[in-house]
């Protein structure tokens, strides 16, 4: 298909998917959007996309159509809930998902897509909110690679390296055990600095002090020095990545490791401390919140 005969359909306009989907219009295809929340896709409006009242009129309406949710039951019921996308009529659409799911997951979907003469591609990303403004993450794809080509332009709009991993949809998913080991350790390390950090305020250490020995610690990981100085100086309104996006995170690890038998004791803590903090109001700020509830439990309240 032509670019310009391609008609684009995007579901849930979250902090990713609205930078993804905004990267897809900047390269002037056909658009049709749909999420929840309908004021949110009033910017994307003003700019000529069209917008659905529900998922199977935006699937009657698109060719290929992108979903980026937020786990594996979401993706669940988009595909097969009242309004899903398989009960669209057309035989042939491309489904393009975006979402971190588990591999049995994944492979499930693909087969479901194909009993309905339709096309799963495995398409999860990775980068920082930052990169997906900037078209510049990183996506693993699985799928038929003549369904996969199809899709390549639009896929290019959003992204600067795409990685073919074979046709099984739950190949590109599993990628992201590696994924899901590096923001493992990220967690951990999370919880560890708002521990270290209460403790130097509870027995009146300097903590610029601290931060520099942090720093010296974390040389040559630039991410975790600024979370770092997040925590040191107790700033969580400039959000990379929300907190209540690090809760799913927690439970992602969870169900992966016990799956095949490992224990996520790392990251008991931190878990404890994502659900706590996004029950005090915090989900909206920087995960690095988490560690607020450190400082409540030890006391701290100012």
């Amino acid at each position: 298909m032509k670019k310009e005969k391609l008609r684009i359909g995007f579901i849930d306009l979250g902090k990713m998917g609205s930078g993804i989907f905004s990267n897809i219009q900047k390269a002037g295809y056909d658009l049709t959007v749909y999420n929840r929340t309908w004021s949110k896709t009033q910017p994307f409006k003003e700019r000529g996309a069209k917008v659905a009242r529900t998922t199977k009129e935006l699937a009657d309406n698109s060719d290929i159509i992108f979903s980026s949710l937020l786990d594996d039951l979401s993706m669940i019921e988009l595909c097969h809930g009242e309004n899903g996308i398989l009960n669209s009529t057309s035989p042939g659409k491309i489904h393009v998902g975006l979402t971190t799911i588990q591999p049995s997951t994944a492979d499930k979907l693909q087969l479901e897509h194909e009993k309905h003469a339709c096309h799963y591609i495995a398409a999860p990303v990775v980068g920082r909110p930052d990169a997906v403004e900037a078209g510049q993450l990183i996506t693993f794809l699985a799928g038929e690679p003549s369904v996969i080509s199809r899709t390549q332009s639009v896929i290019e709009s959003y992204t600067v390296k795409q990685v073919p991993v074979g046709q099984s949809a739950s190949a590109a998913n599993a990628m992201n055990a590696m994924k899901i080991c590096v923001n493992y350790m990220a967690m951990a390390q999370l919880a560890m600095l708002g521990e270290i950090f209460t403790y130097a305020e509870k027995i009146q250490l300097d903590k610029s002090q601290v931060l520099s020995i942090a720093k010296m610690f974390f040389s040559g990981n630039e991410a975790m020095k600024t979370y770092a100085e997040k925590i040191a100086k107790r700033e969580f309104d400039n959000v990379g990545f929300d907190l209540s996006a690090g809760l799913k995170d927690a439970f992602i690890f969870a169900t992966a490791f016990n799956s095949c038998g490992v224990k996520p004791s790392a990251i008991a803590g931190a878990t404890d401390n994502l659900v706590a903090a996004n029950a005090n109001g915090l989900g909206k700020k920087d995960w690095s919140a988490l560690t607020e509830i450190s400082r409540i439990l030890a006391g701290l309240t100012n």
